[in-house]
């Protein structure tokens, strides 16, 4: 039963980086309906052990999934406020879920796996578009579905879980589908034109780098010759137009729009001094939802934030902002407490993401908390696996008998 739990979460976190191509009527997009199925076994396979594991991590997130829900009372936006809570609901589901059936080292590795081959699809459906001349934006490309910065990004994050998972498994041919994957992902990266995208991406390929030393002799003779070939190969079919567009970082960020961005924050913060009740606000947020319609007024038509950090403070205030915030940091925490190799992908992913979020609303993304879950379950395995107790885990002798199958051992 617990296999079977593994294997659907598996597929949950397989769907993640192409979600956003296949939209289901009634339903959404198609890691929800696989959601609903890993929901359903789990909870039976959970029944059935009679076992139930929760981490400090869980608590901090039910307390800002709780308080984001009580938003809706004041929120200027109640439908979206309403599906916020649903959609919040579910990610803090599947984080229980991920902790509840994940305790062997080798399962981190598993679930690392699923999303870079998951990431292979939208590698596959952006070069297909690249072929077929199907422009997302103005010579951007991306997979159907999908806002070529937020393709960058998530393409930008499987090129270290590729890294580590190239030195860490022992099959040749899964090895050698590791050690593509940073090619074509930076390749995808550069057909998105993500200004954005293409800087995590570098801080992404800095892991082969920092790791250079645990590679074997071959392989650190061979990963700059690959490099080289790779760079070779890729830039004839680079589009003029991203590589421009890339050149241009610059120059955005010098001229202090970042293509529109800020003229959004400072709408934003101008609605914060012009309420009457801006204090009230500050301490409780607009509501889940509600940046868009807080700066119409302001800009003329509804705008996201553009920005995690923001988006957060605005709709959820200083409550929300501090309860999200101890999420990230409880993150950092139990990532910093791994050994270097680990510790290295964990803290450079997080690092990754946050530069994403200050520019993109990668808050509410699966993506976010799939990692922020993976590293605090990462961390809480390796010293259980020792036999040791993890201080992170605040439910640990299960629910009403013993756990089954459910601690791994030495």
């Amino acid at each position: 039963m617990s296999r079977f739990a593994t294997f659907t979460i598996w597929l949950l976190i397989f769907t993640i980086p192409w979600q956003d191509m296949l939209m289901l009527p009634g339903i959404g997009t198609v890691s929800r309906l696989v959601g609903i199925l890993v929901m359903g076994v789990s909870l039976i396979a959970t029944l059935y052990l009679q076992y139930a594991r929760v981490h400090l991590i869980h608590l901090a997130m039910f307390a800002f999934w709780a308080w984001g829900s009580a938003t809706y009372i004041w929120s200027i936006n109640p439908d979206g406020a309403q599906t916020a809570v649903v959609s919040y609901f579910q990610i803090m589901v599947m984080m229980w879920l991920i902790y509840q059936w994940t305790t062997r080292p080798e399962q981190i590795s598993f679930y690392l796996s699923a999303y870079v081959l998951g990431c292979y699809v939208s590698v596959g459906a952006t070069i297909w578009a690249y072929i077929y001349n199907i422009e997302n934006a103005y010579h951007r490309f991306a997979a159907a579905g999908f806002d070529p910065n937020d393709l960058a990004i998530i393409m930008s994050l499987g090129i270290p879980m590729a890294g580590y998972l190239a030195m860490e498994s022992r099959n040749i041919f899964a090895s050698w589908v590791y050690r593509a994957y940073p090619m074509l992902g930076l390749g995808v990266v550069f057909l998105t034109g993500s200004r954005t995208g293409f800087l995590v991406a570098l801080l992404g390929c800095s892991y082969m780098v920092w790791s250079y030393r645990d590679l074997p002799l071959k392989s650190r003779i061979a990963l700059p010759i690959l490099g080289a070939v790779a760079a070779v190969l890729l830039l004839p079919y680079i589009p003029m137009d991203s590589l421009e567009r890339i050149q241009t970082i610059g120059s955005s960020v010098s001229s202090g729009d970042l293509n529109y961005r800020t003229r959004i924050w400072y709408a934003a913060l101008e609605s914060l001094e012009n309420a009457p009740d801006a204090g009230l606000i500050l301490l409780r947020g607009v509501g889940w939802d509600g940046f868009p319609t807080l700066v119409t007024p302001y800009l003329g038509s509804p705008f996201v934030s553009h920005n995690a950090y923001l988006s957060v403070l605005m709709e959820t205030g200083l409550v929300g902002f501090l309860l999200f915030g101890a999420n990230l940091v409880m993150t950092i925490h139990f990532a910093l407490q791994m050994p270097r190799r680990e510790r290295l992908l964990w803290i450079l992913l997080i690092a990754m993401w946050a530069i994403a979020a200050t520019v993109l609303n990668w808050e509410f993304r699966k993506e976010t908390w799939f990692l922020f879950i993976l590293a605090v379950t990462h961390s809480s395995i390796l010293p259980r696996y020792r036999g040791k107790t993890s201080d992170g885990e605040a439910v640990g002798n299960g629910i009403g008998g013993r756990p089954r199958d459910a601690v791994a051992r030495p």
